[in-house]
């Protein structure tokens, strides 16, 4: 169980970082954030959040 939320807890803090340098975010189809190069890289097509607005 600690496995899981360590990695819970590190997809969480990318994902910060991500949106506090700027880097482009995407909701995909299954309501999942993703940073969008790794949501691209997967397959997945996702709603872009526009720049200065947070998701």
């Amino acid at each position: 169980m600690e496995n899981n939320n360590d990695a819970v807890a590190a997809r969480r803090q990318a994902l910060a970082q991500a949106l506090r340098q700027g880097e482009p975010v995407v909701v995909t189809p299954s309501g999942e954030v993703e940073i969008k190069e790794d949501a691209v890289q997967a397959g997945q097509t996702g709603i872009q959040v526009p720049d200065g607005k947070l998701a």
